[in-house]
C-alpha cells in the first residue's frame, strides 16, 4: 500500500442502516437528506447513534474566520485547512465521531478532504524503512497539548482500551520534556506529518451540498478542506462521544474548544 492511497471518498446514501454500514467499512458516510440546523443536525447524530452517545453537546457554526476555536483576525478561506483531528484541545479524550452538515456551500473551492490513519499506519508498517515508525507511533509518548489546553503526553497512536486504535494528527504535536531521545522522536512526528500531508494532497475530494451531513470517525480519518471564496459558506459541526470512546472529558463540552481551556 502506498501513503498516496490512503484517501477516503465517502458514499452518499439515504438509508442509515447503510450509513452505518459504510462508517463501519471506510470510516465516513454522507447522508442527505437532513435538516442542516445546529438543533437538526445534533437531533439526527441522537437518532444516528441512538443509546451509543455518551456526550452530544451543543454545535458549533464553521466559517470563514471561525467563532469560539480562533479569533476572526484574517481570512481563512484562502487557505486549505491541512488534514487533523478534530477536538484535540481536550486532549487523550477527544471525541470519537463528528458530523459537519452543509448550511450552504461555496460555489468555487471548499471541498472537503479525508485521509485514513489505519491506512498510513498499514502503509508505513509494509515500508522497511519506515516501519520503525509505524510501532514508535504506538509507543513512544509526546506532547500533544494544545497551548493553553487540556494536557495530553501519549503516543500518537493510542487504543481506546477495547480494541480500537485512536490516531491523531494536531498542530502542535513536538517531543514531550524529558524525552530519553527527543531527535528519535522529532523525526517520527516529522514522518507521521509529512505521510498525512502527501495523503492529503493526493485524496479525493468531495463538496458537502445543502441537505448534506457527513458523518467521520475521528478516531480513524483526518479531515481538511481546500480554499474557497464564497464568504458565505457555512456548515455545522457537532461532536459525539460514543460507549467506544476512551473517555468522556469532565468538563462542560461543545463541539469547539470554548471549554476546553486547561484550569489553574
Amino acid at each position: 500500500m502506498k501513503i498516496e492511497s490512503c484517501g477516503v471518498m465517502p458514499d452518499v446514501t439515504r438509508d442509515p442502516e447503510v450509513a452505518k454500514l459504510k462508517l463501519e467499512e471506510c470510516g465516513a458516510v454522507v447522508f442527505e437528506p437532513i435538516v442542516c440546523t445546529e438543533e437538526g443536525t445534533r437531533a439526527f447524530a441522537d437518532a444516528f447513534f441512538g443509546e451509543r452517545i455518551r456526550a452530544l453537546p451543543a454545535g458549533a457554526r464553521v466559517f470563514e474566520g471561525g467563532e469560539h476555536d480562533i479569533t476572526r483576525v484574517q481570512a481563512t478561506n484562502s487557505l486549505t485547512t491541512p488534514c487533523h483531528t478534530d477536538g484535540f484541545a481536550y486532549g487523550d479524550l477527544y471525541p470519537d465521531y463528528l458530523m459537519l452538515s452543509c448550511v450552504q456551500a461555496s460555489d468555487v473551492g471548499g471541498e472537503s478532504i479525508l485521509v485514513d490513519g489505519y491506512k498510513i499506519l498499514e502503509a508505513l508498517a509494509s515500508d522497511t524503512e519506515l516501519a520503525w515508525v509505524a510501532a514508535a507511533l504506538r509507543e513512544r509518548k509526546i506532547d500533544q497539548t494544545e497551548t493553553g489546553m487540556q494536557s495530553s503526553l501519549s503516543p500518537i497512536c493510542m487504543d481506546n482500551g477495547r480494541g480500537r486504535t485512536m490516531v491523531r494528527r494536531t498542530l502542535e504535536q513536538r517531543p514531550a520534556e524529558g524525552a530519553l531521545d527527543p531527535a528519535k522522536d522529532a523525526e517520527m512526528i516529522r514522518v507521521w506529518r509529512h505521510s498525512v500531508d502527501v495523503a492529503s494532497q493526493s485524496a479525493p475530494q468531495f463538496k458537502l451540498q445543502p441537505g448534506q451531513v457527513l458523518i467521520a470517525d475521528n478516531y480513524r480519518l483526518m479531515h481538511g478542506r481546500a480554499a474557497y471564496e464564497d464568504l458565505q459558506r457555512m456548515l455545522w459541526r457537532v461532536w459525539i462521544w460514543t460507549d467506544e470512546c476512551l473517555q468522556v472529558p469532565d468538563l462542560p463540552l461543545a463541539s469547539d474548544t470554548r471549554f476546553a481551556a486547561a484550569r489553574g
